[in-house]
């Protein structure tokens, strides 16, 4: 209930502006998330700063924006309202006074007066402000009217009082109407809520999530604050961080390199300028800088976490930089460059290993307080020495890369992010590097799918549990199965252990074990003494098969997940390879079976001992999606062909493709380990390893220097080992013929050398593993397009390769 027109605007407010306005170069732009952010941020202040709240009173924000088509054009309000404490008189008035700021500089997400302004400016008009304290029995409301302000030449509001029906409400309530059009243009897009749900989730991930999310974490203090924030009454939902638990490892140069590397990092407390931010290392009568007495000893903390993603990728990756909870830096990877000490020119370090195609997946959340931010609050001010600081804590002066540093004279960078990046710089799948696979590669567009279900909240991709296990039944796999090389035929062999295992089964009767044979006279016998009747055993129900070929089975997680075809709707498909024998729904052996469950849910079953694929050299993944096809094609009663449908199925699981340049990619990656191996264990014979190079290696590698490195003095780098970095695959080939024994017997190669006494068997050694690296080599230089049997050879090429790549820690 209003108050009449004569008592309504007997009082105003002064909103004359304050000098700090004189710090807002020019009309800053602001999106529309922007806007409401920095409205939300002095909720949020309020929110952090009340120690006292009740624990029943959950503290929330609630922001209203215009629905398309519901809502006359001219009427369209944006509103953001809180739970706070609200506010009294001589309060309310000092936080709309143009660039006015009840907040300190350090220790709150906004300026109320500076950011209110050009917020609520941008949006539109007319702003209303409505406040009220637990006890208050009104409401204070104040009218800024914008173009009112600049014709009258004034900065005064009308103040009116409104009782309210509940004594115990409080809180602030903020109301824009008279939108821009540019405002109203973007408000009445239709996505447009959705989005900002998705922003503001990113930028406030730390202070929506509940204490309780994030069990990855360490530390209470770095999982979240459980405020709760509403767009149009749908709850914002925190962009959580899809990290592996803190509790996992690596193992790194003798040493277990955690997945989530905590940062704690007191530093010495400052006396902060509340007024100018100002930082001053001794106490001062008054700031050096505005002159201003309002100083302040403010604790310096640098506090957060640097781990692990469970997946990678090309652009969501990095580390998000907070003030007081609010994120100023989303996936920012300016840590992962380094700066040339005598050039200044900047070197991009991670990811560098296939980086283009599958990305990195460093990532982190570090809380700075205490560093000054721009007004747009989109970054932190860089050239400040907390900023500065901070970055050398967190990634150290020197290079990332181990002999980079040792070139430059830097120590190993034991920094969290120096310890994250060597541990995990690697992206092979197993255990050994935390990356989910499915025997033979990795299953990176999968683990990002997963990912994507972790963050719509499916209770079974909470925790890493299904990326670990991705990731063990790879190395399983693995060691059941032996390597061959290209050419041969077949991906794999049978290890002798599933070998024995094979021959036992098949020397079963089958006919017996499922009762196809029942009625056969020859299996119908009776035994024991005269006149007793042995009974019968009960046929195998259809249950009882499909159990037995599920134990001891393992499941094929690439191929594992939803599919859907034209005109069928979504099937849950689980594929795996069983060593049983299989038979059809008939009775008759078979590679593949599939069993569809309660729920349309289809199973797969594939015999891997089956001789289509040990003798013939056939991949039992394309037996699976021939057979999942039929399974559809039966469920969707189609007149499509096989050969269609189990197209459509292929498409669905993008990490069974290989291209050029993601098999280019991975060639340059593992080139690139083999030479940082050598110029490792070659760097004290760099002038003899210089000197077997043939002449045409010498200048492909001072060509190659010549243009990624002018800078480098070419005679220096050819006595100090820095030319190694330059050589081609072919390169590599002439050092490994002429310098065996430094890098074959697990210095650089797993390959023996040292233990054949034949020297006939050592050349062959020697050359197999030369002539892999000069495929590779050609498959690089050769630019014309690539057939399909090109890139499946280069593709096997490069398995056998970085099969025979040593660890690095063992080497």
């Amino acid at each position: 209930m209003s108050l009449d027109a004569s008592e309504a605007y007997a009082e105003s407010l002064d909103l004359t502006p304050s000098p700090r306005l004189l710090e807002v170069l020019g009309d800053i732009p602001y999106k529309p998330w922007q806007c409401l952010a920095e409205l939300i941020d002095n909720a949020f202040d309020d929110f952090l700063s009340d120690e006292a709240r009740d624990p029943a009173d959950p503290p929330y924000v609630r922001v209203t924006l215009p629905k398309p088509g519901t809502t006359s054009e001219g009427d369209e309000i944006v509103c953001v309202a809180d739970n706070g404490r609200g506010m009294g008189l001589e309060a309310f008035q000092l936080a709309l006074r143009a660039g006015y700021s009840r907040n300190s500089r350090y220790g709150s997400l906004g300026l109320f007066g500076m950011g209110f302004n050009i917020a609520t400016a941008n949006l539109g008009s007319v702003t209303e402000v409505r406040t009220t304290r637990s006890g208050d029995r009104n409401w204070l409301v104040a009218e800024i009217n914008f173009l009112e302000m600049q014709q009258h030449g004034e900065f005064k509001a009308p103040l009116r009082r409104e009782p309210k029906d509940d004594p115990t409400m409080h809180g602030t309530e903020i109301t824009v109407r008279h939108l821009r059009p540019d405002t109203r243009t973007a408000l009445r897009r239709p996505q447009l809520p959705s989005t900002i749900r998705e922003q503001l989730g990113k930028v406030y991930s730390y202070l929506l999530r509940g204490k309780d999310v994030l069990s990855e974490l360490p530390g209470a203090e770095l999982k979240g604050r459980g405020f709760r924030l509403f767009v149009n009454n749908t709850l914002v939902r925190p962009r959580l961080p899809c990290v592996w638990d803190a509790q996992r490892s690596v193992a790194y140069r003798g040493s277990d390199v955690r997945a989530i590397q905590p940062i704690d990092h007191q530093l010495t407390s400052a006396w902060a300028c509340q007024d100018c931010g100002h930082w001053h290392r001794v106490s001062p009568e008054a700031c050096v800088e505005c002159g201003s007495a309002n100083l302040e000893l403010r604790e310096r903390r640098i506090v957060g976490w640097v781990g692990i993603q469970r997946y990678l990728h090309t652009s969501d990756f990095g580390i998000d930089f907070l003030r007081n909870g609010r994120k100023i830096l989303i996936s920012d990877r300016s840590l992962f460059e380094w700066e040339h000490p005598d050039t200044g020119e900047t070197l991009t370090e991670y990811p560098i290993e296939l980086g283009a195609t599958v990305g990195g997946r460093i990532v982190g959340e570090i809380h700075l307080d205490h560093v000054p931010v721009t007004y747009q609050k989109n970054d932190f001010k860089r050239d400040s020495r907390d900023w500065i600081t901070a970055a050398h804590l967190i990634r150290g002066e020197g290079p990332l890369q181990p002999n980079k540093a040792k070139t430059y004279g830097y120590a190993p960078n034991d920094t969290p992010v120096g310890r994250l990046f060597n541990a995990f710089r690697r992206n092979d799948p197993g255990l050994k590097h935390l990356v989910p696979g499915d025997g033979s590669n990795p299953l990176h567009e999968l683990a990002r799918d997963w990912a994507g279900s972790f963050r719509k909240g499916l209770a079974e991709f909470l925790t890493d549990e299904k990326w670990y296990e991705a990731a063990r039944q790879h190395d399983e796999s693995k060691r059941d199965r032996v390597p061959v090389p290209p050419g041969s035929g077949a991906s794999t062999v049978p290890s002798p252990r599933s070998s024995i295992r094979s021959t036992q089964r098949q020397s079963d009767d089958l006919l017996s074990r499922t009762g196809l044979g029942f009625g056969n006279p020859s299996t119908s016998k009776t035994t024991g003494s005269p006149g007793t009747t042995t009974p019968q055993p009960q046929p195998e129900t259809e249950d009882q098969r499909f159990t037995r070929y599920r134990t001891g089975a393992r499941r094929l997680t690439d191929l594992s997940g939803a599919v859907s075809v034209a005109t069928l709707g979504r099937r849950m498909v689980t594929v795996y390879v069983t060593p049983e024998p299989l038979l059809d729904h008939s009775g008759r052996p078979t590679p593949c079976v599939s069993h569809t469950l309660r729920g349309n849910a289809i199973e797969v079953f594939v015999h891997g001992d089956h001789p289509v694929f040990r003798e013939f050299g056939r991949d039992p993944r394309d037996y699976a999606i021939i057979e999942i096809a039929e399974a559809l094609r039966a469920l969707a009663s189609t007149d499509d062909s096989a050969a269609r449908v189990a197209a459509e199925v292929t498409l669905q699981f993008p990490d069974q493709r290989f291209t050029d340049a993601a098999l280019r990619e991975r060639a340059s990656a593992l080139l690139g380990r083999v030479r940082e191996g050598i110029q490792r264990v070659g760097a004290p014979r760099a002038a003899s390893l210089w000197a077997s190079l043939p002449t045409a290696e010498k200048q492909a590698a001072e060509k190659h220097a010549a243009g990624a490195d002018p800078r480098l003095v070419w005679p220096v780098a050819t006595q100090s080992g820095d030319f190694i970095a330059h050589l081609t695959a072919e390169g590599i080939a002439a050092i490994i013929r002429a310098h065996p024994e430094l890098v074959m017997d697990g210095a650089i190669f797993s390959t023996t050398w040292s233990t054949w006494n034949d020297p006939d068997a050592r050349d062959a050694q020697v050359e197999r593993l030369g002539r892999l690296l000069e495929v590779a080599g050609t498959f690089l230089g050769n630019i014309s397009g690539k057939t399909r049997l090109d890139l499946a050879m280069m593709r096997m090429t490069l398995d056998v390769i970085e099969e025979e790549i040593a660890d690095e820690e063992s080497a």
